[in-house]
């Protein structure tokens, strides 16, 4: 007679999930109380005050971090094989088979196809309908403006390293946690300290989008809504000096702390940005979430060097989020239409971006 299967892995496994729960559940009390001690965001340098409260935050962002790395040396990774990443075809895209929606594992707006587990296969979508784009944009718009990119090594890279080895189960219970009480990228500072989370071009990819930009040695970049910094790290070289605006004092300090020169500002004003123009004005992953995007495009376009150029990054087809819902006021709406990546970016250019006056 067999005797029944064991409990003890069921009961260990359970065990350490509200052990997980419980330990995020202090952490994001503790990480909320120091952000109360934060005096109210206004322009300008932050306290001594604030610079106090952030560092006990940071403090609070090495533990969880280091408890991650514990995490992952005694249970493992948990992520999926990869043996290759390759572009996706235009068939297999219209098959839509095993997309990989796991945030866990790839924590961006990556499109990404997998292969049968055991086959370790990763296909990412770089490939769209270029004469289709071109037939569905604006006459006005020149129909050399597509310019196609292709995967590189430093995308594999990254896309290997997070969906092999993604964040550790600690570290998503506390960033769940802290979602629940504060602005939802300052949770993301202090449950992935040290894992960057955001990925939007290689260096080369970036070289060759502005590689007909002005050049100038003591050009001067804005990136607006610059979150950990992690987006705007390959334009570094390309610029003399960047200028970040966040929302939040602990986002302010965190790029300061990188080497931005960081700002606390909503709006876009030269006076609490210290310059009156930009020679390259960065939105990436922002105009989908601010409160007024037309505002935003308004403003940006004001603060732009003649000749400069704006760079704009939306996940297609677009859908706006509040990334500020909790402060009582509305999102502005925009009309931009389109289900797939060709209508979707058509009619961006064509209902946003030229009656904002770009060109």
């Amino acid at each position: 007679m067999r005797s029944p299967p064991s409990q003890w892995p069921s009961l260990r496994r359970r065990t350490r999930v509200l052990a997980s729960e419980i330990f995020a559940e202090a952490i994001a009390e503790v990480a909320c109380l120091a952000e109360r001690t934060v005096p109210p965001p206004e322009p300008g340098v932050p306290s001594i005050r604030a610079r106090l409260a952030n560092s006990l935050i940071a403090s609070i962002a090495i533990v969880v971090a280091s408890i991650g790395r514990i995490e992952r040396l005694l249970g493992g990774s948990g992520g999926l094989p990869v043996n290759e990443i390759r572009e996706t075809t235009l068939h297999e895209l219209r098959l839509g088979e095993g997309a990989l929606n796991d945030k866990r594992l790839l924590p961006s707006a990556y499109e990404v196809w997998v292969g049968e587990r055991p086959n370790g296969l990763l296909r990412m979508r770089y490939t769209y309908d270029v004469a289709r784009l071109r037939s569905l944009l604006p006459d006005s718009v020149d129909a050399d403006v597509c310019v196609p990119l292709a995967l590189d090594n430093e995308t594999k890279a990254w896309v290997r390293a997070h969906v092999e080895t993604p964040a550790p189960g600690t570290q998503l219970a506390v960033w769940r946690a802290l979602k629940r009480r504060m602005y939802h990228y300052d949770a993301g500072v202090v449950a992935f300290y040290g894992f960057p989370r955001n990925f939007l071009l290689s260096t080369a990819q970036w070289q060759n989008l502005l590689s007909g930009r002005p050049r100038s040695a003591s050009a001067v970049a804005l990136d607006v809504g610059a979150g950990d910094g992690s987006l705007n790290l390959p334009l570094r070289s390309s610029f003399s000096k960047i200028v970040a605006t966040e929302l939040t004092t602990p986002l302010v300090l965190r790029l300061r702390a990188v080497g931005l020169d960081a700002v606390l500002a909503e709006d876009l004003r030269a006076a609490w940005l210290g310059h009156s123009s930009f020679d390259a004005i960065f939105i990436l992953n922002v105009l989908d979430r601010c409160k007024d995007p037309f505002r935003m495009l308004d403003q940006a376009r004001d603060l732009l060097a003649p000749g400069g150029w704006l760079v704009v990054s939306v996940v297609l087809p677009a859908s706006q989020s509040d990334a500020a819902a909790d402060n009582g006021t509305r999102q502005r709406r925009w009309n931009v239409k389109g289900n797939d990546f060709e209508s979707g970016a058509a009619s961006l250019i064509r209902d946003v971006f030229l009656p904002s006056g770009f060109e």
